[in-house]
């Protein structure tokens, strides 16, 4: 692969805590190109962000035009963690991918200790 773009978890999805999977097929060109995109099963929050994210995908070129089924699954990581002014709460988003035909795009709130925090008494 040459190019890969993770798709976008939905500011709605993750507002509400919804997880999910696509499972989608995409053609690829003899030049690496993405060709078509279709959706085999999606859960409709993720459904464009996923095809907008797969129709970016760049391979080496090939002999042949091949077709390739993609999962992407969605989930909220629940951390335990309570805000402060010193600990703000913060949304982190991680990818992680077994490519070209899996990837996790897992999410969740996390504390981090702010600059001005830092070095204060």
């Amino acid at each position: 692969m040459v190019t890969f773009v993770a798709p976008a978890y939905p500011r709605a999805a993750k507002d509400q805590r919804k997880m999910g999977k696509t499972i989608s097929r995409i053609n690829v060109s003899p030049e690496g190109v993405v060709t078509e995109v279709k959706t085999v099963s999606a859960n409709a929050v993720f459904e464009d962000y996923v095809l907008k994210a797969l129709k970016q995908w760049r391979f080496k070129p090939m002999e042949r035009e091949h077709v390739l089924e993609i999962t992407c699954s969605f989930e909220v990581i629940e951390n335990e963690c309570e805000g402060t002014n010193e600990h703000p709460i913060t949304s982190e988003t991680y990818v992680s991918a077994e490519l070209p035909t899996v990837v996790h795009i897992r999410t969740g709130l996390q504390c981090v200790e702010t600059s001005n925090s830092q070095g204060q008494h």
